[in-house]
């Protein structure tokens, strides 16, 4: 079988390092295992790859993620292959489950209407009584904050995704998507006591305990284009962390800076650069909440690569960093101004520092009527990317490993190679346990054949089973599924933790909306 490899950097002393070894049924390993992270911050800038975050530091300086511990790398792939979606990606950072591209927290073939549902680690913080949140430029319903608190078979299907966060209990929901919230579930959760929050006033004045923030109709909408009736993501963190740690059990949090993505699938490098810059002052506010406390995790992540940016388009200094610094629009927000009869080089020259040629002026002039809702912007990008300094690779994700970046307790320099399955359950080990003993590779063989003949019961056996999360594939798993549903999940783990069986399942919408997965920009 394939074990999880836990981040020896993120708190495992010495348990899973290069080889995958770990040790076994231990009665001073199990005294050693103390109780969890008291509250864990998720930080993923959505496609953020290491090239966007160059160019961000070479337009605006070092940023606040670039003085971080260094955890490794993740690699990202799912089980559609190399270039994972961020539906797969996010069910692989929240379940440490692989799943196929457009699925969400749950296990089933890529065409299965009725998929097993996998409990994330933001349900298994709920079980452990924690205070929880999700907050993103993006649709609240969209992929990733998706993947930490829904459970469906087609990322597409944000109307069920919207219902089920009424029933989530979920106490912060932070972003766009107001489209996906009719006036009838708007009031169910006003009657489950969420407060319905619409804009910065709204927010501002806030005083509920449980927040529900819709601060656009689809996507939040870009820095660079944003009045000042939307709240900036660092002031939607603020907010919830505020309400979170009201609660004595800790809190756990996940941040995404959603639209980074969005900006690299049209190669706008002006808006990559902007929304990875106030993505990177959610982690500067993260790391000052965290710096003087003991019992808080930060952790920094991005869930692919999306657009292949490349740090310079020659050799010597090729990025117009001033240009770049001082755009006031984004590709979109051009194109929508030229498609509105504003004329090309007055749209361009009145929002971005650069001079156009005749010939660029022409390309951008072919794309206005080339089928496709964003021929035009992506043309846009191609011709500015040209005179800002830097290059793409495509319109589309990519496969390469990512950055983990972390700070606070059990966090160690590290660099290896790791899945987004192995830090997931890193981050579900420390939720529940804390910093985790040394244990023998020794013993491994003897555990094993005694959960294979007996099941799990213990404290450690719990902590064990971390490591074997993933499908049933032999008699250990099949012993450490204690549900008997199939896979071995966070569920199975405080089944055996605390020796209960009424423990809620997480439930899947019934049925499938059968459509491709929406456009990858999806605006």
């Amino acid at each position: 079988m394939r074990r999880r490899q836990f981040v020896t950097a993120l708190g495992a002393t010495g348990l899973l390092g290069a080889t995958g070894s770990a040790g076994a049924h231990s009665d001073a390993a199990a005294s050693r295992l103390g109780g969890g992270v008291e509250n864990v911050i998720v930080l993923i800038g959505d496609g953020m790859g290491f090239d966007p975050i160059e160019v961000t530091s070479v337009v605006h300086g070092d940023l606040s993620l670039q003085s971080m511990t260094g955890v490794g790398y993740t690699r990202t792939s799912s089980r559609s292959g190399e270039v994972t979606d961020s539906a797969a990606a996010g069910t692989a950072l929240a379940t440490g489950h692989k799943a196929y591209n457009g699925q969400l927290s749950v296990r089933g073939d890529a065409d299965d209407d009725d998929p097993t549902p996998l409990l994330t680690q933001l349900e298994l913080a709920q079980a452990r009584g924690k205070a929880t949140g999700l907050v993103s430029t993006t649709r609240i319903t969209h992929a990733t904050p998706a993947a930490y608190a829904s459970h469906v078979p087609d990322r597409d299907m944000e109307e069920a995704i919207a219902a089920q966060y009424a029933e989530s209990d979920v106490d912060v929901l932070m972003g766009g998507g107001r489209r996906e919230f009719d006036d009838a579930l708007l009031e169910r959760m006003r009657e489950s006591g969420y407060e319905v929050l619409f804009d910065a006033a709204d927010l501002e004045s806030a005083s509920g305990d449980r927040l529900l923030g819709l601060f656009d109709d689809s996507h939040v909408t870009y820095t660079l284009d944003r009045d000042e009736s939307i709240p900036s993501l660092p002031e939607m963190t603020a907010t919830a962390v505020d309400r979170l740690e009201e609660d004595d059990d800790g809190f756990f949090l996940l941040v995404e800076g959603g639209r980074i993505d969005h900006a690299e699938h049209g190669n706008d490098v002006q808006t990559t650069v902007a929304e990875t810059e106030e993505f990177d002052a959610v982690v500067d506010w993260a790391l000052e909440y965290a710096e003087n406390r003991d019992d808080t995790l930060v952790v920094v992540t991005s869930d692919h690569e999306t657009g292949g940016l490349a740090t310079g388009s020659g050799y010597g200094s090729p990025i117009e960093a001033e240009a770049i610094r001082n755009a006031e629009a984004s590709n979109a927000a051009i194109a929508a101004a030229i498609e509105a009869g504003t004329p090309i080089r007055e749209a361009v020259d009145g929002r971005v520092d650069v001079d156009l040629t005749d010939e660029d002026v022409e390309r951008i002039a072919d794309a206005r009527g080339a089928e496709g809702p964003y021929a035009l912007s992506n043309e846009l990008g191609a011709v500015l990317s040209d005179h800002l300094g830097v290059s793409w690779a495509s319109n589309v994700h990519t496969g390469p490993a990512q950055t983990v970046m972390a700070a606070g307790p059990h966090v160690d320099p590290f660099n290896g190679w790791i899945h987004h399955t192995d830090l997931s359950v890193t981050v579900a080990a420390l939720l529940l346990f804390g910093r985790l003993p040394r244990v023998s590779d020794a013993r491994r063989d003897s555990w094993e054949r005694r959960i294979a003949r007996t099941g799990p019961s213990s404290r450690l056996d719990a902590w064990l089973a971390l490591e074997y999360v993933g499908p049933v594939t032999d008699d250990v798993t099949d012993a450490l599924d204690v549900d008997g549903n199939g896979v071995v999940d966070y569920r199975d783990v405080l089944l055996i933790l605390e020796n209960r069986e009424d423990i809620p399942a997480p439930s899947s919408e019934a049925g499938r909306r059968r459509e491709s997965i929406s456009s990858v920009h999806d605006f």
